[in-house]
């Protein structure tokens, strides 16, 4: 059913970031966008492979998701535009938004950001990754076990 690859990165503490799924050759090219379309509008006009950031906030609930992102930036709502994508939510929430990017094919990848980076790319490898495979995207793991 993948119809074109879909790649993840996870941004580390020190601000570089490591792809969890195979590495390409090509340079990528990172950047921010207040809102999906705004993302897709620039990964459209981008030479070559665009990767856009997502910040992650991940709980056992979207309330509690919510909660606790609410926690780290006061004054930040669900639905808020900010300079950078959010999502809050669970690992099953954020397959969904994965899988509808990749679907509407928003950028080649995606950059995902958090105040907890190991945590998070370790709950990619083991979680999100299985639920986007059981939606039929296929992604494949690529240095995630030196990431997680």
């Amino acid at each position: 059913m993948s119809a074109h690859p879909f790649r993840l990165a996870v941004e580390s503490a020190d601000g570089a970031w490591i792809e969890i799924t195979p590495q390409r050759p090509e340079p990528v090219r990172r950047f921010r966008a207040p809102t999906l379309r705004d993302a897709a509008d620039h990964a459209a006009r981008s030479p070559g492979a665009a990767f856009v950031d997502l910040d992650v906030y991940l709980a056992d609930t979207v309330a509690a998701a919510f909660d606790g992102l609410a926690r780290l930036r006061p004054g930040w709502t669900p639905g808020a535009v900010t300079a950078t994508v959010v999502h809050a939510g669970t690992p099953s929430t954020l397959a969904g938004l994965l899988w509808d990017m990749w679907a509407a094919h928003v950028a080649d990848g995606v950059t995902l950001r958090s105040e907890a980076p190991e945590a998070l790319a370790h709950t990619v490898a083991t979680a999100v990754i299985p639920l986007l495979t059981a939606r039929g995207l296929a992604v494949e793991s690529g240095s995630a076990a030196a990431v997680a």
